[in-house]
């Protein structure tokens, strides 16, 4: 015997609706796998979490309208592209080797993020991608529509 509920959907409504929930699941999912890499980029970008919140979710809107599932690079775009609508993502003059240098002295982890801040915003996405998320120059250089080996000559 078939249960009531069975009986009262078609069958094509069943498999809509399974099909939708699946579609979902891939979205969250998605959104899942990638939201703590494009917060704490956003995060370290702005130094507030309601921005960078704010930043999450417009990158996340931007990438599912691109794609229905879209992958990191479709993300990673959509992230450029906020950040350069909130700042100025110009390319700096590049500083003679060795000019940064620690010198060997024991550094806290709060005087490495009070420098952070004093870099040009390019150049503090640039250490971000590259030592915080560990992206490769040539990655980086296509996000932000450079060349690979200026990214490098910059140190990063």
């Amino acid at each position: 015997m078939t249960p009531m509920f069975m009986t009262a959907l078609p069958s094509s409504i069943i498999a809509q609706s399974s099909h939708s929930y699946s579609a979902i699941d891939e979205q969250r999912d998605v959104f899942e796998s990638h939201r703590h890499h494009i917060f704490s980029v956003a995060y370290y970008m702005t130094g507030n979490e309601q921005e960078a919140e704010t930043i999450l979710s417009s990158t996340f809107v931007r990438g599912f309208k691109k794609h229905a599932k879209p992958s990191i690079d479709i993300l990673d775009r959509a992230l450029m592209a906020e950040l350069h609508g909130r700042f100025q993502l110009i390319p700096v003059p590049v500083m003679e080797a060795g000019s940064a240098s620690l010198g060997g002295k024991n550094v806290r982890r709060t005087d490495l993020e009070e420098a952070l801040w004093q870099l040009p915003a390019r150049e503090r996405l640039c250490f971000l991608l590259r030592d915080v998320e560990g992206y490769t120059p040539a990655r980086i250089a296509g996000l932000l529509e450079s060349t690979e080996i200026e990214v490098q000559l910059k140190g990063f």
